[in-house]
């Protein structure tokens, strides 16, 4: 009979977080074992070349990258950013020289400012009153933030009255005008500590925790990355050699009854399609909703259980439209665009400075997204198109090339930015997100208690993981 080889440690998911916890395991002398579902690493962390025929002699152009996921980095995100400079990844400002195009029903106006869950320089050329009565709704939204403590939401004195209000519920209570209503379902669809989400369908208490805890106004997409952040997961698993294994999605995780402390005797035995992994703890890297589709025993308990049920991925898709150079600024605009356009309410500009070339990355969320990916790929690509050239100007019609990233239908990622928490679930399974099931602990942006759905919450999720079963195995 074959030998059952036993792991230290099976870290399911090869995403950002599970990586970052493998290598801190490893660092902490203890065996790994990395099991990802999908066939490459990266989970929402991945990135495509761009289609350059056409934008000049080869010879003279460099290898140009899209981010299909995650891209930014912040100004505060000092883990992420030393896990960059540790592998010699360069960052670049993210170009915003210019000014931010607004549409809004039949106006559209230019403008130097921002006002995405914070106003920053020149306010935009709507109604006074309109602004007046967002920047009155806004102030309000922010001494709400305020009140929350750091860290997790849910024990918080007011909790319970504030899980039980949607969003809108919020929304519809303190705005008076179309566009200050607009503008805060935007910022719920746009932001990303949210799923994106709906305001009907998100918790009032989850988008105010997701402001205190991922402020925008800390500038969390202040940089970018040359070749792209998704070039960043094959760098982190190149030193587990032989510790990965690729295309095996986990069916079932079933550890021994009993306690889980320091010194206790147990294995943990991890099922997949094609066999069995053993462990003496696990820690499971991935989004609750996607957790939810592997069978624990013992059973996970009715808060956890109704976490995985209830907390859903974000319906966003995100395009990238490139172009033989970034022509808008020849107009003096940032290439950032915001307005309540059919399709696409947000879009900035991307572009790499080494490669000459334009990007702009745009998304597409929400019930829009549902709407939108029941086209066909023709239209789909048309109304993009047509939604840039509202903002920017007729050339957006012309791309050198077009790429989409449909995450609601990635197998094992199921939706962008990031999972989302519906009223009541806050208060009902709060405790769940980072309570340890025996010797399964949990990790992924999702549970970070600072920027969750940013590359910097997936990476303080990972260490903490590791921290905890270094603890356990002692």
């Amino acid at each position: 009979m074959k030998d059952v080889i036993v792991k230290d440690v099976i870290v399911v998911g090869a995403g950002l977080a599970g990586l970052v916890a493998a290598r801190e395991l490893r660092r902490a002398g203890l065996s790994v074992q990395v099991i990802e579902a999908a066939p490459a690493v990266g989970g929402r962390m991945v990135r495509a070349p761009l289609n350059q025929e056409g934008a000049g002699p080869a010879g003279a152009r460099p290898p140009a990258w899209i981010d299909l996921g995650g891209q930014w980095v912040g100004a505060t995100h000092s883990r992420f950013r030393s896990l960059l400079e540790a592998h010699g990844l360069r960052r670049f400002p993210s170009p915003h020289d210019g000014e931010t195009v607004l549409c809004f029903g039949s106006h559209r106006c230019t403008f130097s400012g921002f006002f995405q869950g914070f106003p920053e320089g020149q306010p935009p050329s709507v109604p006074r009153a309109d602004w007046q009565d967002a920047m009155q709704a806004l102030e309000r939204f922010q001494e709400l933030v305020a009140s929350l403590p750091e860290g997790h939401p849910h024990h918080h004195p007011d909790a319970d009255a504030l899980d039980r209000l949607s969003f809108q519920d919020w929304i519809e209570a303190h705005t008076h005008t179309p566009f200050a209503a607009w503008y805060f379902a935007y910022f719920c669809r746009a932001v990303g500590f949210l799923g994106p989400a709906e305001p009907d369908q998100v918790s009032l208490l989850h988008v105010a925790w997701g402001q205190r805890t991922a402020p925008q106004g800390d500038h969390p997409e202040e940089e970018l990355i040359h070749g792209g952040a998704g070039q960043l997961p094959a760098l982190l698993a190149g030193g587990l050699e032989d510790a990965l294994v690729l295309g095996e999605p986990v069916r079932a995780i079933h550890q021994p009854e009993g306690p889980a402390g320091p010194g206790a005797e147990g294995t943990v035995t991890v099922t997949t399609d094609n066999g069995c992994h053993h462990g003496r703890a696990v820690i499971v890297a991935m989004p609750p909703a996607m957790a939810g589709a592997i069978r624990f025993s013992p059973a996970l308990p009715a808060d956890r259980r109704a976490l995985h049920k209830g907390m859903a991925m974000g319906r966003c898709t995100k395009v990238l439209v490139a172009y033989r150079s970034p022509w808008w600024r020849q107009a003096g605009l940032a290439g950032i665009g915001i307005g309540d356009r059919p399709w696409v309410e947000l879009c900035a500009d991307s572009s790499d400075p080494e490669t000459g070339l334009g990007v702009i990355a745009a998304f597409v969320a929400g019930r829009r997204q549902e709407r939108w990916s029941a086209l066909g790929p023709e239209p789909r690509r048309a109304a993009v198109l047509e939604d840039l050239a509202a903002y920017f100007g007729p050339m957006a019609l012309e791309p050198l090339d077009y790429v989409e990233k449909d995450w609601p239908r990635e197998p094992f990622v199921g939706g962008a930015f990031a999972g989302w928490m519906p009223p009541g679930l806050w208060t009902g399974s709060g405790d769940a997100l980072l309570r340890p099931h025996g010797r399964v602990f949990w990790a992924g942006t999702e549970v970070a208690e600072r920027w969750p759905g940013f590359f910097e919450g997936a990476v303080a999720s990972g260490e903490r993981a590791a921290a905890e079963v270094v603890a356990l195995l002692g």
